[in-house]
């Protein structure tokens, strides 16, 4: 691909992708960005020891030839054992100072992501960072699904102790003893399908975290989630079914997408709400597909997390990872 288009491309691999007009899970879509008055610079590094270093260097790379920074920052980033987003958001954030990031680990259709890659100008590795910086006359607005209240089971519990994604303690007891006392676990063994309960985690600032949760344990108990697992923070399990999928998608990303009057939207879901679908798991591409028509273009894909800033309490947008969302980038 990268022979054939005449200017750089970032990219990866998903398991289901919808455009206006086609729809897929054997597809390959292209998105065109393109203005007058907006530059876009892409570029991508491989991830090896130092994941920081090398994305701190491909911002710096791309960012200051101007003497101004980006907009936006738009990025498919890799699935990477024993890592998460949000050490990819730290260095970003390090780097530019909080410039919203949005965009997704890559996928595949298999749930434990294996021969998910993200890719540049047609040359892909399972290890490749990708970023494209924005420059210029364009203000992105965010759109993302929430978990409310009254879809979260509260447990009155709290991580005592975790280091970045590994849950190691809840309310004093090893994780998968916890998971025990509220019946997501037996017998050493986490309850099947836990992958797609929703792990929730509210923190002292007002965000509110979703993660997926590894299935197989530690020898010690531990639990490896897709995100951070900050320590201190109140965790509870959302009961979200495949009606909360596509009435979330519906509310919270269809109808304000439709109502903005941009000229184009990029929209992400994750994985495991297209597995909570069960027998249908393109119900939720459909039905976004069939709310915007043809409003506006609009490119749809599935992600392994999902990169996309939120509100804290105060009303600050701060750039966050998450789990079991669906989130949109208008433009």
């Amino acid at each position: 691909m990268g022979e054939v288009l005449p200017f750089d491309s970032i990219g990866g691999t998903t398991s289901v992708l919808a455009v206006p007009g086609a729809f897929g899970d054997l597809m390959l879509s292209v998105t065109v960005l393109t203005s007058d008055d907006v530059e876009f610079r892409a570029g991508a590094v491989p991830l090896e020891d130092d994941y920081g270093a090398s994305i701190r260097e491909l911002y710096t790379r791309l960012a200051p030839h101007t003497g101004k920074k980006p907009v936006l920052l738009l990025t498919v980033a890799p699935v990477i054992e024993n890592s998460c987003g949000d050490e990819f958001i730290e260095a970003l954030d390090a780097a530019s100072g909080g410039v919203p990031v949005f965009g997704a680990l890559a996928a595949s259709p298999l749930t434990d992501l294996s021969g998910s890659a993200p890719c540049m100008n047609g040359a892909h590795h399972a290890n490749l960072f990708t970023l494209i910086a924005v420059f210029g006359d364009v203000m992105p607005e965010f759109y993302h699904t929430g978990i409310p209240d009254d879809r979260v089971i509260q447990q009155n519990a709290v991580i005592t102790q975790s280091e970045k994604n590994l849950l190691r303690s809840v309310n004093g007891m090893n994780a998968l003893c916890y998971l025990e006392t509220i019946g997501l676990a037996e017998k050493g063994n986490t309850a099947s399908g836990i992958a797609s309960i929703p792990l929730i985690l509210d923190l002292d600032n007002g965000m509110r975290l979703v993660r997926s949760i590894f299935p197989t344990a530690t020898p010690e108990g531990y639990l490896a989630s897709n995100g951070y697992v900050p320590q201190g923070a109140s965790i509870g399990f959302a009961d979200c079914n495949a009606e909360y999928v596509l009435n979330s998608a519906r509310q919270s990303v269809v109808r304000p997408v439709a109502a903005s009057g941009r000229k184009c939207a990029l929209i992400v879901s994750c994985e495991a709400r297209r597995w909570t679908l069960g027998v249908r798991p393109t119900a939720e591409a459909l039905e976004v597909a069939g709310g915007l028509g043809t409003l506006l273009p609009y490119r749809i894909a599935y992600a392994g997390g999902e990169f996309c800033p939120v509100k804290t309490r105060n009303g600050r947008l701060v750039n966050s990872f998450q789990n079991f969302s669906m989130v949109a980038c208008v433009l």
